[in-house]
């Protein structure tokens, strides 16, 4: 292998390596209601991980993943259940300045056939969509 071969691999590994870390290009906290659930935050780590409090009982971990929803691309954070009721969150969002607006929230049990469903009323997103600001550290 020449040493030219070898840099474009190389490089070619580091760009994929940085597209692959994150991708949701937000960073810090960012809090809010959704429906019921009057303190929720959505916390990224510079690893490429969130993490969803105040939405289920116990924190869940995720990672940024594309969507769709009605047919749209759309941005999504992807949880996991804890290991005895497995199951996967999945909050769909759009990004504005410095708020998250939710466009949706959808669960799905694993195994096979598993389809993702509704885990929100409509109410929830009526007449506006749920919306987390961010948090700003006391040092901003």
């Amino acid at each position: 292998m020449t040493s030219s071969t070898f840099r474009g691999i190389v490089t070619l590994f580091l760009v994929l390596a940085t597209l692959g870390c994150g991708g949701s290009g937000l960073d810090g906290e960012y809090a809010g209601r959704i429906g019921d659930k009057m303190e929720v935050s959505l916390v990224f780590s510079d690893d490429g991980q969130v993490e969803l409090r105040g939405y289920w009982p116990e924190p869940l971990n995720g990672s940024y993943e594309k969507a769709s929803l009605r047919g749209e691309a759309v941005d999504a954070l992807v949880f996991w259940g804890p290991e005895e009721k497995k199951f996967k969150l999945r909050v769909m969002y759009a990004k504005d300045d410095d708020k998250l607006e939710i466009l949706g929230i959808h669960s799905r049990t694993i195994g096979p056939g598993a389809r993702y469903v509704s885990t929100e009323s409509e109410s929830s997103f009526s007449p506006n969509n749920p919306v987390l600001y961010k948090v700003q550290a006391l040092d901003d």
